[in-house]
């Protein structure tokens, strides 16, 4: 289709104007004494500046502005405990340099400290410190947001269940969730009915669990840390993502669960120090590479599913249990040419490939006891554990469907990572 050139020529003029007339306005000024006047004052471009101080505004962002505190953080937006603080019902919005602060505390409005609402198409959230805030920035059904180097702190109510979430993202398409580090708060980030996202380099501690998915699909989960959490990642009834140089360390339950996730790729992830390291249930046909697993009480426990999952490459070191298997027959977690490395493996490698001679069998019916009666680690190294596990390997009639590793490891396959080293340094 061809457009007129006088059509063309009137948008470009527009754009030109629209450029042009952009300004930039001071608060407070004599002419704009609050936020809420500045905003009502200004037109679609304008930036408008905040000087170090309190500001006892809940405000709304209609219309294509920039909004920037000072370099020192020292521009406060304080909520007085009322509903949300900074509205954004706009697109083509930033707000950046701000503290946001004492947001109402109901869940169900929700309240919020910054609430993008589904008009804020290309909305950028960057450099804040978010305190007291029910939920602390909360995205609903934008396109293309970034939320970027925000610091949030959620109140921290003694019912989980009446806490918001530090980042809660809906309905997302092309999203960037990046640099921020969340503390308390019900789920670090939430983030349910978004695709094409990426969530990368996100700190959270503390937390419910630190990152949530719920039905999103065709997103990168990469270089996240969770810490001191029930759960670290949440991964649920989702496909197609990509789940890489995360470490979760340190949580009450699942360090990364993955419940009904298909066609997805986890690799180079470091699990430590948690109850169970990866926890799969009803999972299939994803790709589980190499993964540093250690010192959890359950390296990896396969509940159901994954018999169609290519899991290789990974290194099991010092977990209590090495694999928790309920499956009702037995897994090869190992290709023709490698599998996985097993701390605990005693075979043996005559020709020096690296590779056992001896398979390894990774669950036994004394792993199960051993779950399901945590003192009976007490008698693990008794002579009568020993003599029931000798047996077992002895007498293949006594064993229980297993993950089977054909190819074991004589050595990690991957270098240790600095996470591991010192596990503290990556919490908050």
């Amino acid at each position: 289709m061809t457009y007129p050139r006088r059509w063309i020529g009137a948008a470009v003029l527009s754009l030109v104007s629209l450029s042009l007339s952009a300004a930039d306005l001071q608060v407070p000024s004599e002419a704009y004494p609050t936020i809420g006047e500045a905003i009502e004052g200004s037109t679609a471009g304008d930036v408008i500046y905040l000087a170090p101080g309190l500001y006892k505004e809940n405000i709304t962002l209609n219309k294509p502005l920039t909004l920037i505190g000072s370099p020192d953080k020292g521009s406060v937006i304080d909520g007085s405990g009322e509903g949300t603080v900074i509205r954004v019902d706009s697109p083509d919005v930033m707000v950046s340099g701000l503290e946001v602060r004492h947001s109402g505390d109901v869940i169900e409005n929700p309240d919020a400290c910054i609430y993008v609402t589904t008009l804020s198409a290309d909305v950028k959230i960057e450099g804040n410190r978010l305190e007291q805030c029910s939920f602390g920035i909360w995205v609903n059904g934008s396109a293309r947001p970034q939320v970027i180097n925000n610091s949030v702190s959620g109140y921290m109510k003694t019912l989980v269940s009446d806490r918001g979430n530090g980042i809660h993202i809906w309905n997302v398409v092309g999203g960037l969730i990046k640099g921020n580090r969340v503390f308390g708060g019900r789920d670090g980030i939430y983030l349910s009915n978004t695709n094409e996202s990426t969530i990368q380099d996100n700190v959270m501690d503390s937390t419910r669990f630190g990152i949530h998915y719920m039905y999103n699909h065709m997103n990168t989960i990469t270089g996240n840390v969770v810490c001191n959490s029930n759960v670290g990642q949440a991964m649920m009834y989702s496909k197609k993502l990509v789940i890489s140089n995360n470490a979760v360390i340190n949580n009450r339950d699942h360090g990364m669960m993955l419940r009904a996730i298909f066609d997805s790729k986890i690799s180079d992830n470091i699990a430590y120090g948690n109850n169970k390291g990866i926890y799969v249930n009803d999972s299939d046909f994803n790709d589980i590479r190499n993964n540093w697993i250690e010192n959890n009480n359950v390296g990896i426990a396969v509940m159901a599913g994954a018999e169609d999952t290519t899991v290789l490459g990974n290194n099991f070191i010092s977990n209590a249990v090495q694999v928790l298997f309920t499956w009702r027959f037995s897994l090869y977690w190992n290709d023709e040419e490698r599998g996985n490395y097993w701390s605990d493996y005693l075979g043996w490698d005559y020709d020096e490939d690296n590779v056992g001679d001896k398979i390894y069998y990774a669950s036994n019916q004394i792993d199960g006891l051993m779950h399901r009666h945590p003192k009976m680690r007490l008698l693990a190294l008794s002579p009568v554990i020993q003599l029931l596990q000798a047996l077992e390997t002895r007498f293949p009639v006594l064993r229980t469907a297993s993950v089977i590793d054909k190819k074991p490891a004589m050595h990690p396959t991957t270098a240790t990572p600095s996470q591991i080293i010192a596990p503290e340094k990556a919490c908050l």
